[in-house]
């Protein structure tokens, strides 16, 4: 038999990538960032790394979707003004 024994992922980094895939946005950052520096420090295994970069970089595209909308609404806004809302 094999000594080798299976680690798993933490659940910081199923957290990171389960908060990404569901669309938190700022969630998935801090939870891959967090458990990243774990990793890295040797204080969590590496079996989650995968996971936290993957909801790290989810996290980062949601975030950049929400600003890119926030700022498509106030140029609209300050184009339109209160024409938009008449309706």
């Amino acid at each position: 038999m094999d000594d080798v024994q299976k680690q798993s992922a933490s659940g910081l980094a199923i957290a990171a990538l389960v908060t990404g895939i569901l669309g938190f946005s700022i969630i998935p950052l801090i939870l891959g960032a967090i458990e990243l520096g774990r990793i890295n420090k040797g204080q969590s295994s590496p079996a989650g790394k995968g996971m936290s970069i993957a909801g790290l970089v989810l996290g980062i595209l949601e975030t950049i979707g929400i600003l890119i909308w926030i700022i498509v609404a106030v140029v609209l806004l300050a184009k339109f003004g209160g024409s938009l809302m008449s309706y």
